[in-house]
């Protein structure tokens, strides 16, 4: 009866790992600007699991003296031609982290498939031009103009074929390399066994470089849903799961351009066409008061400083809390949508 009831469970778990390897794939691709990229420092990490009051929520990121690398979360971070387990070092350079490591855990405990993240940002980019989906809408002639004769004052080279060129260019670089990744699992989620892929949710989290134009903030949120709709199109996924990550420079206390975009796309995701695939989540409830105070202290108390930021207030002064909190609420967001 003991050998029969050994072999019965034996069985089942045989047959639960199985069913675990056929699952398909979960392809998640996280695209933006510098704050998607991430320019928090690991060393943050490091300090604050020194500080007992700080330490809570990151020591899953570092035991037995190092930083973990998970088994069942991969990412393919395009612009630094980089991937492997997920773990710290994807944010703009080797030693910073962005929002993709929290949504990576987060995502990665609530689901039992392997999850492979493409991520596609770039620095200094914006949606009006860099961005431009297929059916954006660009400047008209006398922007362009303009453009021309500022260069013109300044002495400095200005090609309107090369500008004109310039539009939709990482959109397109974007769209490039998910097909590429997509098209080589095996080397990006080394589990893959054949079993398919869902591309199961997209992240967006830009806007900064869309401020200095009339034309580019009037324009956002007609773009972005463009954005959307295009990137559904292109994917041939015509209900794909949509995060907005609305900016959230300067916290509750939002005004002039950085307010103007961040409504505009927290409105993109109120348009009733997006209703129930698309939510926006408000980042400035994240904005780090700490990290901040500690930036403007830094030269007197640089420890403090060493343990909340490590940058400007522009990339959310590469605040750990910030980073932490921003890509846990998108994964549960993209988790949220699909249910």
């Amino acid at each position: 009866m003991m050998k029969k009831l050994t072999l019965f469970l034996l069985a089942c778990s045989l047959s639960n790992g199985l069913l675990a390897a056929n699952k398909k794939l979960k392809v998640y691709i996280l695209a933006g600007q510098s704050n998607m990229q991430g320019h928090c420092t690991t060393s943050v990490i490091e300090n604050r699991l020194k500080d007992p009051k700080l330490k809570v929520g990151f020591e899953k990121y570092h035991q037995g003296g190092s930083f973990v690398k998970r088994n069942d979360v991969f990412i393919n971070h395009i612009e630094k031609e980089m991937h492997g387990p997920m773990s710290v070092g994807y944010g703009a350079s080797n030693e910073k982290i962005g929002p993709e490591l929290s949504f990576g855990w987060t995502i990665g405990d609530k689901l039992d498939e392997d999850v492979l993240i493409i991520k596609a940002a770039w620095g200094g980019k914006s949606l009006f031009r860099d961005f431009l989906p297929p059916s954006g809408r660009k400047p008209d002639d006398a922007f362009i103009q303009a453009l021309e004769d500022k260069a013109k004052k300044k002495k400095k080279p200005f090609s309107k074929e090369e500008y004109m060129e310039g539009f939709g260019h990482y959109y397109r670089l974007m769209m490039t390399s998910v097909g590429e990744t997509l098209g080589d699992l095996k080397t990006y989620a080394p589990n893959y066994k054949g079993q398919g892929y869902e591309i199961a949710g997209f992240v967006w989290f830009q806007g900064f470089n869309d401020k200095f134009s009339d034309h580019s903030t009037s324009t956002y949120q007609e773009n972005m849903a463009h954005f959307i709709r295009d990137v559904r199109k292109d994917l041939k996924l015509p209900k794909l799961p949509f995060v907005i990550g609305a900016m959230g420079h300067q916290g509750t206390e939002q005004k002039g351009t950085t307010k103007i975009l961040a409504d505009a796309q927290i409105a993109t995701a109120q348009m009733p066409e997006f209703k129930g695939s698309v939510i926006t989540v408000k980042t400035a409830d994240f904005w780090d008061y700490d990290a901040g105070k500690a930036f403007e202290n830094k030269n007197k108390d640089p420890d403090t400083w060493a343990k909340l930021g490590s940058n400007r207030a522009y990339h959310y002064f590469g605040s750990a809390a910030f980073f932490e909190k921003t890509g846990t609420a998108f994964a549960d967001a993209i988790i949220e949508l699909g249910k």
